[in-house]
């Protein structure tokens, strides 16, 4: 099979663009330089906030401005597009119509791998409230065969509280954050870290046995439309 080249539009946030850029060359089975993926990363840092933008329905403000990076993937040539931002998802349809070239889609991947490893068929999805509220997860979990939790607004608010901290001050432990993914873990319900700075975070082995992340799923998706192998 031909190697393919990847196209990333990130900076949503800088550090979570960083860590899955690095899991990326970390999960390449490569043996040397020349047998990684050649990437081409767009760290579009001042794209407008997906939340805000999605609660004031100022969809073209996003959309304008994230146009100019899949123009210059158009224009590099790119074979596959990954975009390492849940929230941004919202807008799938209307990114993938500005381009020929494949998007991979993270939630719908996310789902088809929970659903496919039958590790649960509960699901909770912890992320922005602008990703939460929308129902985008929901959407694809329903087409899977899953069941959607509602997720508790006190839970929401811690949720977005530690996206934040991540994002503004890289703080990347949470005690309030664990407890949680302790609470769904004693009942039986798989979490979806929906949120690419919830990738960033600390968590003890126990609990994240029990998340999906799907940055993870991003990745292992990104390498394989490589035409390149997932090293664990």
């Amino acid at each position: 099979m031909s190697e393919k080249r990847l196209g990333v539009i990130g900076g949503m946030g800088p550090l979570a663009t960083v860590r899955f850029f690095e899991r990326i060359v970390n999960h390449t089975k490569a043996n040397k330089d020349q047998e990684h993926i050649d990437i081409l990363i767009s760290n579009h840092a001042s794209l407008p906030d997906r939340t805000g933008v999605i609660k004031n329905k100022d969809y073209n403000i996003f959309l304008d401005e994230i146009k100019k990076d899949i123009e210059i993937m158009n224009f590099s040539k790119v074979d596959n597009i990954a975009i390492p931002c849940n929230t941004s998802h919202y807008f799938y349809e209307e990114m993938q119509a500005m381009t020929d070239i494949p998007i991979i889609n993270m939630i719908d991947e996310t789902c088809r791998y929970i659903a496919e490893n039958k590790t649960s068929k509960k699901i909770v999805v912890l992320g922005t409230s602008g990703t939460i509220e929308t129902g985008v997860y929901p959407k694809y979990a329903k087409k899977h065969g899953l069941e959607s939790v509602v997720l508790d607004k006190e839970f929401m608010d811690i949720s977005m509280e530690t996206i934040y901290n991540v994002k503004n001050h890289m703080i990347l432990d949470s005690e309030k954050f664990n407890e949680i993914l302790n609470f769904y873990k004693d009942n039986d319900v798989k979490v979806i870290l929906a949120c690419t700075e919830l990738s960033c975070l600390n968590i003890p082995e126990n609990l994240r046995e029990n998340t999906v992340d799907a940055m993870d799923i991003l990745i292992k998706k990104s390498i394989e439309y490589s035409n390149k192998d997932y090293k664990k």
